[in-house]
């Protein structure tokens, strides 16, 4: 049995946090880190520090916007010189047209674009506007896929033991018993289905003609793991959603400025009507962008479709957005090639020494963000994903961060890139992960 390491302090100030703190962490994802969260007390470049001292090599990077690294030079220089200035004004500033015409000129279905503060309220922004744009209802929402935490699309996505999916042929929506407090009605404007077969949107289409405001999918799909989609499968997501008078929706919330600066639409060649997110767009600070064509957007401009918020676009934002993307650009977007060549290798690298020591693991993603798990067989959907004990995972996770490594807390198990990680940072984690493949497999995992 591996002698676990201890994090002393990290425990007290979790135990201490639960009193006052609703779980002691700000997110409940932060929650699931075994034995009990780890506390931090900084981050520079590709490392972070905990409150007990450590030092690790950090891939999670705040769960993928700091592609720039921890405290990016860049950003923080564009910080201080706003802070002089203002932070939010109540009106709108320069900043917002700059970043604005950055984001137009880099993503593909971007002419007209606006701003929000978080994911989640990105999401609602685009659903409001194709039901204002088809005056349609219903949407298709993919099983696994996460789009924030709002009622109207917290379902389906992680599923709990015992919760019965249905078939992929007649799948069956859930409202995750694990979450308290989540109305059944939003399940009836919206069409549940397995992700990666377009027989199924066909069936969607069918049963629910002239119903049907969008199709809302993730490019790439991040929340089991990293599952690439089948090849023509986006393709034929943007035919039928044509066909149908849908609008097909891309929640680039992972992807954005990640492969390529104008996301997954650029790299995959699949141009969606309507796209939101990109969390890496502030490298740290809370800015999420949704745009699409002038005319689609017309209901926004219009102020058919309200679309409103006290800091969006606020100027702290609009002044990291615009370091990361001017910062993005340089040398023709250099920092992101180097980023997937960077995931890329390691990639290659963690495959073959799994197969060194005779572990089943599977490494899928595009490069500047990728996923080890420990599954046997191939990955397409949600029930691929989470149809196998994880147990490995845990083991894993753990053990790499006992030897300086931080990943992904949950069997999620991916790992974001950044500009911040260096040759020597590559090849030190490159070796800790054959150190840890070498115990696992002494533990007969």
């Amino acid at each position: 049995m591996w002698d676990w390491k201890e994090y002393p302090q990290s425990r007290a100030m979790y135990e201490d946090a639960k009193s006052v703190f609703a779980m002691g962490v700000g997110s409940q994802v932060q929650s699931f880190g075994r034995p009990h969260p780890l506390y931090m007390t900084r981050g520079r470049g590709s490392r972070l520090y905990d409150v007990d001292g450590n030092e690790f090599i950090d891939y999670l990077l705040n769960y993928g916007p700091l592609i720039l690294g921890h405290c990016p030079q860049v950003v923080n220089v564009a910080i201080r010189e706003q802070l002089e200035k203002g932070t939010a004004f109540g009106e709108p500033h320069p900043l917002q047209v700059e970043v604005a015409k950055l984001l137009v000129e880099a993503v593909p279905c971007f002419e007209v674009v606006n701003f929000n503060n978080t994911g989640s309220e990105a999401v609602q922004a685009v659903l409001r506007l194709a039901r204002a744009v088809t005056g349609r209802t219903k949407f298709i929402k993919f099983e696994g896929h996460y789009h924030g935490w709002m009622d109207n699309v917290f379902f389906s996505f992680h599923p709990d033991k015992g919760e019965d999916f249905g078939t992929r042929e007649n799948p069956q929506p859930v409202i995750h018993g694990y979450s308290k407090g989540v109305a059944r009605n939003v399940l009836d404007n919206v069409a549940v289905l397995p992700w990666n077969n377009l027989d199924y949107v066909k069936n969607a289409f069918r049963n629910h003609p002239d119903e049907i405001a969008a199709i809302l999918t993730e490019p790439i799909m991040s929340n089991c793991g990293i599952i690439m989609p089948r090849p023509g499968y986006l393709e034929g997501l943007r035919r039928l959603a044509t066909e149908n008078g849908a609008m097909l929706i891309f929640d680039e919330t992972i992807t954005g400025l990640r492969g390529a600066l104008g996301g997954a639409q650029e790299f995959l060649g699949v141009i969606p009507d309507i796209t939101c997110g990109f969390k890496a767009l502030g490298g740290g600070f809370p800015i999420f962008a949704y745009g699409a064509s002038r005319e689609i957007m017309q209901v926004v401009s219009n102020r058919q479709a309200v679309h409103a918020g006290t800091f969006n676009g606020n100027a702290i934002g609009c002044a990291a957005a615009k370091a990361v993307l001017t910062e993005l650009k340089k040398d023709n977007c250099a920092i992101i090639r180097r980023i997937n060549e960077t995931g890329t290798h390691m990639m290659r690298e963690i495959e073959r020494m799994a197969k060194k020591y005779n572990l089943t693991v599977r490494i899928q993603g595009p490069g500047s963000v990728f996923c080890v798990s420990f599954h046997e067989g191939e990955i397409w959907d949600m029930r691929d994903a989470f149809g196998q004990e994880k147990e490995a995972y845990f083991v894993f996770r753990q053990l790499l961060l006992d030897h300086g490594i931080h990943i992904f807390p949950t069997e999620k198990g991916l790992w974001y890139l950044s500009a911040a990680h260096t040759d020597a940072d590559i090849e030190k984690t490159l070796s800790t992960v054959d150190k840890v493949f070498g115990i696992m497999k002494g533990m007969g995992l």
